[in-house]
Parts: structure tokens; sequence; C-alpha cells
């Protein structure tokens, strides 16, 4: 297997747009295909960067679903797999007859939106004005409904992250329902640029029980001190407390400071 661990396409089966793709076993599948005339690779762009290949030859579009959409996504999904992957993804996976993995699920749901949310795709990655909106992501899907988080206000000094929403509910949601909590933490990748290692450093927090439940219309979780609250983005998701319904569908705010 390759890197990349998921399609924002779709099932695939052949060859697609740099990734192949199929099924073993009755489990989706897909990967990097690796051929000759691969326009987006780290390689390639470094080249393109010194003037030793043509623009004809390299393509920002393929580097970017690549760099900064299929391999963060990738990583936060393999550094969580049992605490975030597993208990959501699988387990919606599962519930909705998905023949495929939880990785995949995640990767597949969000690689498209977080790649088409960058300014301009066909242009270098740039951390302030030229990456992907992290707020679109989904962090958790089900069956159970949702509400918007209001505010999410950070504390460098405590590590406080002091989360509030409305309790009202206009579907399946109860007001027992357990409110629980992811945060992402930028930078997406690890450093850019020519001498850069375009490595993946997307990191989650979470899943966080609040120990709260949807009538409480708040909570408060603890993150490390120190972080800048322009590098988080929240999510509120629910479970309902029989635990037979499942998880909600996430919602997403950008942190604030107080």
């Amino acid at each position: 297997m390759g890197k990349y661990w998921g399609s924002p396409w779709g099932h695939i089966s052949g060859k697609l747009n740099g990734a192949v793709g199929g099924v073993w076993k009755g489990i989706e599948w897909v990967r990097t295909f690796i051929f000759p005339t691969q326009r987006g690779t780290l390689a390639l762009y470094r080249q393109y960067k010194k003037g030793l290949v043509s623009p004809v030859a390299f393509s920002y579009e393929q580097m970017n679903i690549r760099k900064a959409a299929l391999s963060p996504l990738g990583y936060v999904g393999r550094t969580n797999l049992t605490n975030f992957i597993i208990p959501i993804w699988t387990e919606f996976c599962t519930k909705h007859g998905l023949v495929m993995t939880g990785l995949n699920a995640f990767v597949r749901r969000n690689a498209a939106v977080l790649y088409n949310s960058m300014a301009h795709v066909d242009e270098e990655y740039d951390a302030a004005s030229n990456t992907p909106d992290l707020a679109l992501a989904t962090i958790s899907d089900g069956d159970l409904e949702g509400t918007p988080l209001l505010t999410a206000v950070y504390t460098t000094g405590t590590g406080n992250l002091v989360t509030t929403w409305d309790e009202a509910v206009f579907g399946n949601g109860t007001l027992t329902d357990k409110a629980w909590i992811c945060v992402l933490k930028k930078p997406i990748l690890e450093s850019v640029g020519v001498t850069g290692t375009w490595a993946p450093k997307l990191y989650l927090y979470g899943p966080l029980d609040t120990t709260k439940t949807r009538d409480d219309e708040g909570a408060t979780v603890v993150l490390p001190t120190g972080l800048t609250a322009a590098d988080l983005t929240a999510f509120l998701f629910f479970r309902d407390a029989a635990e037979t319904i499942g998880w909600s569908i996430s919602n997403a705010l950008q942190v604030t400071a107080p």
C-alpha cells in the first residue's frame, strides 16, 4: 500500500487521477499509483522550483490533494486508530453496511472537501493564505441529531477550552445525549518550501468526554497550556445515552482567545 488511505471520489476500480483502487476480500482499498508522468511528487516540485522542469511537467493540483489533504487526514487517522477511528468511523461503517475500513471512510469523507476549500488549488500551499479550512471537516458522523457550537474560547495560561451550544432539538436528539469534543491543531504540515519536509503534522486532541449532556448547553475541556487559539478548530458531537442510535455528525468552530 502507498501512504494515502482514502479516495475523495468514492469507490475506485482501476486508475483515477493519480490513484488506483479495488476490492480485496470485500474491503475497498485505494493507494497512490506511481507512474513516470505523475506530476505532483515532492521530487518534481523541487525540480520545478529550481527551474529544472517546465510548468507543464508539474501540477500543484496533484501535489495539493496529496500533501494538503490526503496526507494530513491519513496521519490523523493512523495515529488515532483506537481512540478515534475505530469507535467512531468503524462503527459508522458497520451501522451503514459500508464495506470499507473506518480510516478509509474518514479520509473519503474529508479529502475532497478540504482540498476544494483551498483558495487556489492550482497554486502552492501557503499556511496563511492557501490552506484547507479545517472547520469544514467532519470528525464524527452518524444518525443522531447534531447541534452547532456557539462559542469555543481557549485560555492559553490554563489550557481551558470553554464551549457553549444550544440545547434545542428538532429531530431524534434528546437532552440526555452525551456531549463530546475534538480539537484539531495546526500546522497541517511540518515544513514546506524547497527545503521543507512536507510531512503531515496535523494533531487531534480527543475525542474528549465532556461529562456533560446536551441540556447543559456548554462544557469545559482541558488542553495543554501555551497553545495558540488561532491554530485550534473545535468539533462538537453527541452520543445517545443508550448508545443505540450512536454518534451525531460533528459541528465545527474556529477557536478564539478571551
